[in-house]
């Protein structure tokens, strides 16, 4: 029996995948690393009382860690809004043979062995294809399907290539 989702994506739930996809790369990696380095090194010239150095790398550490993912928001706000496409509302149908994806001005259907990995995160179910394109299913749009969706999921994926916390579905 057929799954059907309707989702319409919003600036939280595409923020949450930005987030995901920035920050579990190698440029997200390191973006946190260097910001956790300034932070080390503002406690080092704290403690060694040299407060202009220190006042140097907060400002770096705040701009790492604060001000990088608010521009990453309003980006992807500015993105949202002015993209038609991302706003439009798309129906989703998952069964045995793979997932269908329909929209107002397109549609299609993907087999299960396109699809190269899936993950979760606080806010969204994502499921890349080999094409590194997402299908990004928000939890809130997703409801009581969400449990039904993530079995079919593990069912037709290698295991090592399923990365959905076991929490996600719980919530």
């Amino acid at each position: 029996m057929p799954i059907e989702i309707k989702v319409k994506m919003d600036v939280d739930s595409m923020t949450d995948f930005m987030f995901y996809h920035i920050y579990s790369g190698s440029a997200g990696m390191m973006t946190l690393g260097l910001g956790a380095l300034n932070v080390g090194c503002t406690i080092a010239f704290f403690l060694r009382g040299d407060y202009l150095m220190m006042l140097l790398f907060i400002v770096f550490a705040v701009l790492l860690l604060g001000v990088f993912p608010v521009f990453i928001r309003k980006k992807v706000a500015k993105q949202m809004e002015n993209s038609k496409r991302l706003g439009v509302e798309v129906d989703y149908k998952f069964d045995e043979e793979g997932i269908e994806t329909t929209t107002s001005y397109d549609s299609g259907k993907a087999p299960w062995d396109m699809f190269k990995k899936a993950a979760s995160t606080k806010k969204n179910l994502i499921i890349y294809d080999g094409q590194k394109r997402a299908v990004i299913l928000p939890a809130h749009q997703m409801g009581e399907q969400k449990e039904a969706v993530v079995e079919l999921i593990r069912k037709h994926m290698p295991p090592s290539a399923v990365k959905i916390r076991r929490g996600f579905v719980k919530k």
